[in-house]
């Protein structure tokens, strides 16, 4: 399995587009209520994983410029 330096950066990218969706969501546990928070999260990382191909592409179209 090879795995190419965009979908590395893609993969990476969605991490922390959740982890952030994820912690700041978290502060609202008190408010919310922790099944709905959890419900969230649980949505917001499905959310981030759709933004992979586009995320796939840029990198790919960022790194293609930068090698030249």
């Amino acid at each position: 399995m090879k795995i190419t330096p965009p979908s590395a950066l893609a993969a990476w990218a969605v991490g922390t587009a959740w982890l952030v969706i994820f912690v700041v969501v978290d502060r609202f546990d008190a408010y919310w209520g922790e099944a709905l928070v959890h419900w969230i999260q649980a949505a917001s990382f499905l959310v981030a994983l759709a933004f992979y191909p586009f995320f796939k592409r840029w990198f790919a179209a960022w790194l293609a410029q930068r090698s030249r």
